[in-house]
């Protein structure tokens, strides 16, 4: 007897629907095309958008781009004639041609000499746009250049570029480090602006904007988001244009799988209205979901981006799914089995063993290395923040060349890198949170949904969600498909966000008087959407925070600002109210049956406070005292040299405040005040370990106990204890602590990547992470030293000491190495291996290596993995840094 699954697969779904809002209105187009692939697209002439001729000549004979798509060819003329704009279509719906086109007219036509920011989330997403950007300038006649913090890829100048491809937090460093830097801009591109959303990244999406509004009203703003639920109310906060549509160039087929058959639900593109969504249908049955999808996927000759909830899970998919997939192509191969049609089986297991190669081939090995080269064998990687930077590269390039067959990733691929593929699976949709297993958000889900369907390649996308049962899928499909994004909620409400941007408004931002200040923050997303009165108590609280910790003073009113409040006031009170009954009214009364009536009008919601996680932002805040006290709107500030330093080296003022205790206690150390500790490189990674900007890292279940007797044995080196830091507002756990000090300490002591790897698990992506942000923090410590208004010249005394520990401790942290590394790691070319192999040969400096004899590199050049070459080049490296010195 057949099982109810059975019969179901025999049965035509009644959950099959193609939901209204999805439908989109016929816009006025000229030309219907089809592309010869079953995908039909509404253009229009670009010819008829009034640009100059020679950007006409290259959209169409270098980008062969005649035709738009109809978001673009709705969006295009508010983006030409300079207003603000929202532009909230789907993922390959064209939203960057539209701000190309936008940049292109601003700097070239209508303000010739100005300037343009394109403002990205990530820096991976910088490189991408600052590709295409110098591509038309090339042929324009314009210089594009890129700000990401990075120097290797800033190749170009800022002060000469006319276009800056940035990531937020650089613009907003830029601002904060170059006045009048605004001066000259005239359109800004906020890409991802739903991102405003996001607790991290988004305060400082929210305050560029804001500040762009208050200080360069004139400048264009666009605005791009392919998930947006409450596009009107970013699009009045920004007094922007909303131009929002679901029109996809290629068919986007949503769907749930369950036990093999999948059941497609809605149908999101061009014309879908015309088009009937299929019957459920059954995948070959390979064992698991996962293999059902991969094999599906790879005899429709596609790709297939798989969503996990974990990293492990990632891994673990890939590992699995690469070994049978191996088996599978060596089937092909030995033509056991018979190969999809137009696979090349010889060449792409060719292609994939080359890639797993050049994964193997890094200058140092790890266990990540290792696997992902295992699972590239079988044409499957994955992909995930704890790969290096090259790993991640090299498979993101193997996937859009089409070596790959499948990726396995976590979400954050979905939000940092433009991959789309034939088809997109979320198989995880829960994800821990605050001690419980949550629904993904439904604007995360729709982001990696997004990703199916490649333009010009497919015919159509499929999204899926795999189902635990057929309740599940019809529940899901409910959540997912027929539900809009949620809501962009500001973040900046949050004591560290506020804290920030309150510093920099007074530090670098030009507000220094208590209304200009309140007034500027009414510009943002939060001030747009909460009562103005519990906007400006917040403000309150964290001026007294920054005023009691010396990062600002209070520097007295100022008159002339009173007097224009007063003015003001004054004005508000004196007008003339005429509240007797007017002559129509007298005369209406008269009228038998006609009689005055009082009428309460509704007013509209009023606005609230924010509300982050389950807690209105204001129970965030531990206030500083019972009351505080407002200061007077003609009260004006100062950021002290200390306050000013913080805010140009963009800590979060809790960290320069923690930094600042550490040094302090640091001198005393050093002057033998305090005899029972000691400056060691431990005791400084420790330091900015306990700073909330360094990204923690935490020890996992087994390693509780070995970090809690790590943090007992060196507490004697410990700067800050834990009381200290919960006096100063900060209480991180003792145990991440120790983790976070222990494996940079590691680092700099030369362990090698596998070895860190394997003892602390820590991957090398995620080590990366931390060095960069040490070797930052380090950095500003040395820098808050200098700034520090300490007092007390005995302490002081102890400055030149503790600056020299701090430029020994800014070389290491970056190279990885020992201090007698450091004269040779200033040699291009040369790491710390490198360097160790040098130094294991005797050789200590540059100049040293410049007098290599024969013999000599002959026996350098045996060692593995260098060559007469490598020697040869790393002579000639050191002379020119000899030469460099002199």
């Amino acid at each position: 007897m057949p099982t109810l699954l059975q019969c179901l697969r025999l049965l035509p779904s009644r959950r099959l629907s193609i939901v209204g809002h999805f439908r989109l209105p016929r816009l006025p187009t000229r030309i219907l095309l089809d592309d010869g692939r079953g995908s039909h697209a509404m253009v229009d002439e670009v010819s008829e958008l009034g640009l100059p001729p020679n950007v006409i000549d290259l959209l169409v004979n270098q980008w062969n781009i005649t035709k738009l798509h109809p978001p673009q060819a709705e969006a295009l003329p508010v983006a030409l004639s300079g207003k603000n704009l929202l532009l909230a279509i789907p993922t390959a719906s064209g939203k960057s041609l539209v701000a190309y086109l936008a940049i292109i007219q601003r700097i070239m036509v209508d303000k010739p000499g100005s300037r343009a920011f394109y403002l990205v989330p990530l820096k991976a997403l910088a490189s991408e746009k600052v590709e295409e950007l110098r591509e038309a300038g090339d042929v324009l006649g314009f210089t594009v250049g890129m700000a990401v913090g990075d120097r290797a890829g800033e190749t170009v100048s800022l002060d000469q570029a006319d276009v800056i491809v940035a990531t937020s937090e650089k613009f907003d460093s830029l601002m904060r480090n170059r006045e009048g830097f605004l001066n000259q801009v005239s359109i800004v591109v906020a890409d991802e602006v739903h991102l405003i959303h996001d607790q991290s990244r988004g305060p400082t999406m929210e305050v560029n904007l804001a500040r762009v509004k208050h200080e360069r009203p004139e400048a264009q703003i666009l605005a791009l988001s392919a998930t947006v639920g409450n596009a009107d109310e970013i699009a009045n906060w920004l007094k922007a244009t909303k131009i929002q549509s679901d029109w996809r160039p290629v068919v986007l087929r949503y769907g749930t799988v369950c036990e093999g058959l999948v059941e497609p639900r809605l149908q999101v593109g061009p014309n879908v209205e015309d088009m009937e969504l299929p019957p459920p249908f059954t995948l070959e049955d390979e064992g698991d979901n996962l293999r059902n999808v991969l094999s599906s996927t790879v005899i429709d000759g596609g790709q297939v981006l798989i969503f996990r909830a974990t990293r492990r899970y990632a891994e673990g998919s890939a590992t699995k799914l690469g070994k049978w997939f191996s088996k599978r192509m060596q089937g092909w191969q030995k033509e056991t089995h018979s190969a999809p049609s137009g696979l090349d089986v010889e060449a792409r297991i060719q292609a994939l063993a080359e890639l797993a190669r050049e994964v193997e081939a890094s200058e140092e090995s790890t266990l990540m290395g290792e696997r992902l080269a295992e699972s590239l064998r079988g044409g499957v990687a994955f992909h995930h923040a704890g790969l290096t930077g090259k790993q991640r590269r090299l498979v993101e390039e193997a996937f859009r060349n089409r070596i790959l067959f499948a990726i396995c990733a976590t979400p954050t691929l979905a939000a940092g890198v433009n991959l789309p593929a034939r088809r997109v699976v979320v198989r995880d949709l829960t994800r821990w949170d605050d001690g419980l297993n949550r629904p993904l958000p439904r604007m995360e889900v729709h982001q990696m949904l997004g990703r199916a369907g490649r333009p010009r390649y497919d015919p159509l996308g499929d999204a899926w969600l795999i189902a635990r049962h057929l309740e599940h899928a019809d529940e899901i499909a409910e959540l997912y498909f027929n539900n809009k994004p949620e809501d962009v909620e500001s973040k900046l409400a949050a004591d560290p966000a506020l804290r920030v941007h309150v510093l920099a408004a007074i530090a670098t931002g030009g507000q220094r008087n208590r209304d200009s200040l309140g007034r500027f923050f009414q510009q943002t997303f939060l001030g747009h959407g909460v009562e103005n009165d519990w906007l400006q108590g917040r403000i309150d609280g964290i001026i007294a925070w920054l005023a009691e910790h010396r990062f600002i003073e209070r520097t007295g009113e100022d008159p002339t600002v009173a007097k224009r409040l007063a003015e003001n006031e004054a004005v508000e009170i004196d007008e003339d109210w005429d509240d007797e009954k007017p002559l129509w009214a007298q005369s209406a009364e008269s009228i038998d049956g006609v009689g005055l009536q009082e009428i309460v009008e509704t007013k509209p919601r009023p606005k609230r406070p924010a509300v982050i996680g389950f807690q209105t932002a204001g129970e965030l805040s531990t206030p500083l005292s019972d009351e505080i006290i407002p200061d007077s709107p003609a009260m004006t500030y100062a950021a002290t040299p200390f306050g000013e330093r913080v805010s140009r080296l963009y800590l979060d003022p809790l960290s320069g405040l923690i930094l600042r205790e550490g040094l302090r206690k640091a001198r005393k150390i050093l002057c033998r005040i305090i005899e029972d500790r000691s400056i060691s490189p431990w005791a400084l990674l420790h330091l900015v370990a306990c700073t909330p900007d360094f990204p923690p890292l935490w020890p996992s279940g087994k390693q509780m106990q070995m970090m809690s007797q790590k943090a007992n044995a060196m507490s004697d080196q410990t700067l800050l204890e834990s009381h200290e830091l919960n006096i100063l507002g900060y209480l991180p756990e003792a145990e991440s602590l120790a983790k976070s000090a222990w494996t940079l300490n590691q680092w700099i002591d030369e362990s090698t990547l596998r070895e860190i790897e394997g003892e602390l698990g820590v991957a090398p992506g995620d080590l990366r992470v931390r060095v960069d942000h040490a070797d930052w923090l380090i950095n500003a410590a040395r820098q808050i030293c200098a700034n520090d208004d300490e007092t007390d010249p005995v302490l002081l005394d102890a400055d030149v000491e503790l600056i020299e520990i701090l430029d020994i401790m800014r070389k290491r942290i970056p190279n990885g190495c020992k201090e007698d590394l450091l004269s040779l790691i200033s040699i291009r070319g040369v790491g710390r291996i490198r360097a160790r192999t040098l130094a294991n040969h005797g050789y200590r400096t540059p100049l040293e290596i410049c007098r290599i004899t024969k013999n000599a590199a002959q026996k350098l050049a045996d060692e593995r993995g260098w060559s007469p070459q490598l020697v040869q080049n790393i002579m000639q490296a050191a002379e020119r840094a000899i030469q460099t010195k002199r």
